[in-house]
């Protein structure tokens, strides 16, 4: 029972409209497919993920435990089940190594509550401490009930909606301030992080060949390949090409290549501009992930 009323990390809703209908059933199977939704809806009110498997019997108590708690509480938290046989990634994701277990979703956030199984007593007062908490955090929205229900798209902070609009209109000096702003207020903005990189990659196509002349750029590449790999502003504009060619193993066996071959502030901007471009991509790429093995062997 870890971390159920450590609220410090959510968002108070100072004027959340207490008991707004969130669409979606109260009891949901997930996948990594729908993880998404759920986390939506975890914004509005507390989704409670079980984690289960058909070869447990407590597993499947469980489930029936809490599937009578959200009827009960008539969809004022959500009942997300995880066959961990089916769906082993999603576990891992949520650091669940064995069932059962449940872990409470609040605004985004995983609280672990237990594994294994527990008694009636022990469930509710779990169940009506969370919905309590989430309560006092402007968390109020109850579940249509509808299966078919399409999940609530997730709030666009404003200085991310900035950014979209500028891009929307061409204009990339606006969207690279509305981003910069976003990451100075919060460092942790992830998406924020990786639109600046994009952002940036842009720019500098730009800069390099402003009129999108296609002899510009094979010049750039076949300036690169004659030079050495000591020059790596070439090959850091080569390697700009490539990627947004949608060549990207070119890209990082080039600059994997001028790490090796460089030091001091010269590697740091190589591998600086190969991380950029590993968040670009997402790490779930097979391509990101050999790079960054390359990677490893070259540094050290």
């Amino acid at each position: 029972m870890s971390g159920v009323y450590d609220l410090s990390a959510f968002q108070k809703k100072d004027d959340a409209g207490g008991g707004d209908t969130v669409p979606g059933p109260y009891v949901l199977a997930v996948t990594a497919q729908n993880l998404q939704g759920v986390i939506n809806t975890s914004a509005q009110l507390p989704v409670i993920a079980a984690f289960h498997s058909d070869k447990s019997q407590n597993s499947q108590a469980l489930i029936g435990m809490l599937s009578k708690l959200v009827n009960e509480h008539k969809g004022r938290f959500q009942l997300a089940t995880v066959d961990v046989d089916e769906n082993s990634d999603v576990a891992q994701a949520f650091g669940v190594n064995a069932v059962p277990a449940a872990v409470a979703i609040l605004q985004g956030q995983p609280i672990p509550l237990f594994q294994g199984l527990p008694d009636d007593a022990q469930l509710t007062d779990t169940i009506a401490k969370i919905l309590q908490a989430a309560s006092e955090y402007g968390m109020t929205g109850v579940l249509d009930g509808d299966a078919d229900a399409t999940p609530p798209e997730p709030e666009i902070p404003p200085l991310h909606k900035a950014g979209l609009e500028a891009l929307e209109k061409g204009d990339v000096e606006a969207a690279h301030a509305a981003y910069s702003e976003a990451l100075a207020q919060n460092p942790a903005d992830s998406e924020a992080q990786t639109a600046l990189y994009q952002i940036e990659l842009i720019q500098r196509i730009a800069q390099m060949n402003p009129d999108g002349d296609t002899q510009a750029t094979q010049k750039i590449l076949t300036a690169a390949q004659s030079a050495p790999l000591t020059d790596v502003d070439s090959h850091l504009k080569a390697a700009d090409l490539e990627f947004s060619y949608q060549r990207p193993d070119a890209a990082f066996r080039r600059l994997i290549d001028v790490i090796k071959a460089t030091s001091g502030e010269e590697r740091e901007k190589a591998r600086e501009r190969l991380l950029a471009y590993f968040d670009i991509l997402g790490p779930e790429q097979p391509v990101v992930a050999q790079a960054r093995k390359a990677l490893a062997n070259a540094l050290f």
